[in-house]
């Protein structure tokens, strides 16, 4: 039995010894395999945490955003800054709220910071997501402490370990250079991207204070089928764990639905039911904003000159959504 043991012990110490630089190896390599590596995707999240980490170091900022890219293709720095609002963007790609739990963590418990206010954006579709691919976004993208372990094993997910692994490693072998390394001198990423029916190439610029800008484009609208938004209930106390959390230190906190087109909007069967899912999480009705509702921000909004695909802002509608966000939060 005692050699069973110890066999086995030599057993299970080789495959982890193995398993760690074989999964770095594919993480690394342009091949399909259940490894996903994308440090400096196309929503610079690798900039946007480094970014956040050294403002977090100065004090942090007034108002904290976080979100999925209805936040940072939608609140833009450069005018908030502007209004005399130290604001950071700490949206990305598909993030749930176990993601932006995890960023808060961070940012809070370690970072300490202090904003007057958190707005986090909620969206239909992000709230029914498993949250794999933001996990995956993140971790490709920053260092691994506390916050960022629990996320990763908490999502259930291998190709989320296998990130996990492959970014530690990659960040303890070559530091930084892996995300330098993938990113242009002006902070550009040149994307195919497709919008309704057609497939467009964008630059996605990344802007000071966490804000990505496309390139213009103007949705060409198609036919939406009816869609019903199924709420998971993990994401949901996962919200209400951000609220807590928020509570706990003490900082307001507003919840923002930024306009999606019409159409998208109406294709919802059941939004109000996700409408009141939302409320249920805050103590007074003005702690959530679902700006499709609002008639003075969605007569300037145009279906056809104010979006990028039917759920996203193009650079002409996230200025007018910015500037109606400054007047809510001043």
């Amino acid at each position: 039995m005692k050699r069973f043991c110890l066999i086995t012990a030599r057993f299970v110490i080789g495959i982890m010894l193995l398993y760690l630089p074989l999964v770095w190896a594919a993480g690394l390599l342009p091949v399909q395999s259940n490894v996903r590596y994308i440090p400096a995707n196309y929503g610079l999240m690798g900039m946007r945490l480094e970014e956040a980490s050294h403002q977090a170091l100065q004090g942090g900022p007034d108002v904290l955003f976080a979100g999925s890219s209805h936040c940072y293709r939608s609140f833009d720095s450069r005018l908030i800054d502007s209004a005399g609002i130290r604001c950071f963007n700490l949206g990305s790609s598909n993030q749930t709220p176990r993601q932006t739990y995890a960023l808060l963590d961070r940012y809070f418990n370690n970072y300490h910071i202090h904003p007057q206010l958190v707005v986090i954006e909620v969206h239909p579709d992000i709230m029914e997501n498993s949250g794999n691919e933001s996990a995956i976004d993140i971790l490709s993208n920053t260092y691994i402490d506390r916050p960022m372990l629990s996320m990763a094993l908490r999502q259930h997910s291998l190709q989320v370990f296998n990130t996990l692994c492959c970014s530690s490693i990659d960040r303890l072998l070559r530091g930084n250079k892996a995300l330098a390394e993938r990113l242009t001198a002006d902070s550009i990423v040149h994307v195919s991207t497709t919008t309704g029916d057609t497939t467009v190439n964008v630059d996605f610029t990344y802007i000071k204070g966490g804000f990505v800008e496309l390139t213009p484009y103007c949705y060409k609208s198609i036919p939406l089928k009816p869609k019903t938004i199924i709420v998971r209930n993990d994401q949901l106390q996962w919200l209400q764990r951000c609220l807590r959390l928020l509570d706990s230190h003490s900082t307001p906190y507003l919840l923002v639905e930024v306009p999606s087109t019409r159409a998208r909007y109406q294709s919802y069967t059941n939004h109000n039911d996700f409408e009141q899912k939302i409320r249920s999480l805050v103590d007074r009705d003005e702690e959530y904003l679902n700006l499709n509702d609002n008639r003075q921000l969605m007569s300037q909004l145009d279906d056809s000159t104010c979006f990028f695909d039917d759920d996203h802002l193009n650079q002409k509608g996230a200025t007018i959504l910015t500037k109606y966000i400054i007047q809510c939060i001043l």
